[in-house]
């Protein structure tokens, strides 16, 4: 189950293109993989100390005929 964007603190960039759907969080429309971020993440160490959007695990990008695709 997928929690509200508000929940997560999701975020978009002025200009940012849906071009991406989240496994996480339920955005209307989608989400914008280059151009936006949410709180809502699992840190691969203990000890990490800085999060990249670009980098999370959860976005799926769009694929022609609706499919999505890992990164």
């Amino acid at each position: 189950m997928k929690i509200p964007s508000a929940q997560a603190g999701y975020m978009e960039l002025r200009g940012a293109e849906k071009d991406a759907d989240c496994e996480k969080v339920e955005v209307a429309g989608g989400v914008s993989k280059a151009r936006a971020c949410c709180n809502h993440f699992s840190p691969q160490a203990k000890d990490t100390g800085k999060f990249s959007c670009g980098t999370c695990e959860y976005v799926r990008s769009r694929t022609f005929g609706g499919r999505l695709r890992k990164g």
